[in-house]
């Protein structure tokens, strides 16, 4: 009895150790870990793209819902900063379009550094 339980218990052994060594050739034929990593972020950063694309568009939404003219302003959006840039009316909608961009969740800082002011009042509001 005992000679068949050390057979039984030899015979797992020298399984497990057959199954390890297939599972070993396995992963050996997977991309190395420098690829996959490489991928891993290619793929993350078509992520990060696609929110940065939504980022600016619920941006953009916030400023004309505060009453910044947009059409005039380009909005890029990355690792949190949404970067404002282009024309508008007056230095007041500068300070609006800074302030509705801070609303937009997932926005904690905002340049400005590239939106001018107009000289001039627009002509609706010129007497």
């Amino acid at each position: 009895m005992k000679n068949r339980i050390a057979v039984a218990v030899a015979s797992l052994l020298l399984a497990s150790l057959g199954t390890a060594a297939y599972a070993q050739g396995a992963q050996q034929t997977t991309p190395p870990p420098a690829t996959t990593s490489a991928n891993a972020m290619s793929n993350g950063n078509m992520a990060n793209d696609q929110s940065g694309d939504q980022m600016e568009q619920k941006i953009k939404h916030a400023l004309t819902a505060h009453g910044v003219t947009a059409t005039h302003v380009n909005v890029s959006f990355s690792d949190g900063t949404a970067t404002l840039s282009g024309t508008v009316y007056t230095e007041r909608d500068i300070s609006k379009a800074k302030k509705a961009a801070m609303h937009v969740k997932g926005v904690k800082h905002v340049d400005t550094s590239g939106l001018q002011a107009r000289k001039g009042q627009p002509a609706s509001s010129q007497s």
